[in-house]
Parts: structure tokens; C-alpha cells; sequence
């Protein structure tokens, strides 16, 4: 190999290194964001069983909202369903969240802040 030819070569690497790192930059954000988004997911079915077991003893709603977020996501948005008045021993009720999470890495979290999340939880009453 004659010395020109090397020496015109000679900043390739340091060249891809610096047009690929920005990409890799991006991909790693990207993960590291859908990871806290699937966590809190994670957690709002932890959250939603919570409440759904305070809701089945407890016809008091803010001891439900209470409990779905001892889970550390706030604010949540609950919906119990029947109403208080409207259970019967036995019956099912479900318990509904909905959260939506703040962003937390600058590009992504901005395009996965529309997304709200939400998790179902269904048991049996067992206080009339």
C-alpha cells in the first residue's frame, strides 16, 4: 500500500465514530424510555390490584384512590364500577386506572407523553 493512499484513510474511523454515535445516542434514548414506560405499566396492574382489594372491603372511594397510589403514580385517574351504593356481596367489581406518565428523556419522552396508560382489576365483593 503506498503511503497517500493510507494517509487519506487515516480519519475514516474517527469520521463513522462521529456519524454513528449520534444514531446510537437516539437508539439507547429510545430504549431507556419504552423501559420507564413498560415499568410504570408494571406498576399500574400492581396499582390496580391494590385498589380493586381496598375496593372489595371499602366503599370509601378515597381509600381506593389512595391505595392505587401508594404505588407511586400520580396523578390517577379511578373509576369504580358499580358505585358504592350498587354493591352486593358477591358481585364482581372492577377497578379502571388511568395514568399518564411525564416525559423523561428529552426526544422520546416528548412523542411517548400522549400515551396513557391504563390497567383493569376485577374481584369479588366481599363486604356488602
Amino acid at each position: 500500500m503506498n503511503r497517500s493512499r493510507k494517509g487519506a484513510e487515516s480519519g475514516q474511523a474517527t469520521l463513522e465514530l462521529a456519524l454513528g454515535l449520534p444514531i446510537l445516542a437516539l437508539l439507547l434514548a429510545g430504549l431507556v424510555e419504552v423501559g420507564l414506560v413498560v415499568g410504570d405499566q408494571a406498576r399500574l396492574w400492581h396499582a390496580a390490584r391494590e385498589a380493586a382489594r381496598i375496593a372489595v372491603v371499602d366503599p370509601d372511594s378515597s381509600d381506593v384512590q389512595a391505595a392505587a397510589e401508594r404505588g407511586g403514580l400520580k396523578p390517577l385517574q379511578v373509576e369504580i364500577s358499580p358505585a358504592a351504593a350498587e354493591r352486593r356481596q358477591g358481585d364482581p367489581l372492577t377497578v379502571n386506572l388511568t395514568y399518564e406518565p411525564a416525559a423523561r428523556v428529552p426526544v422520546f419522552g416528548t412523542l411517548l407523553q400522549r400515551v396513557a396508560l391504563s390497567a383493569e382489576a376485577t374481584m369479588r365483593i366481599e363486604q356488602p
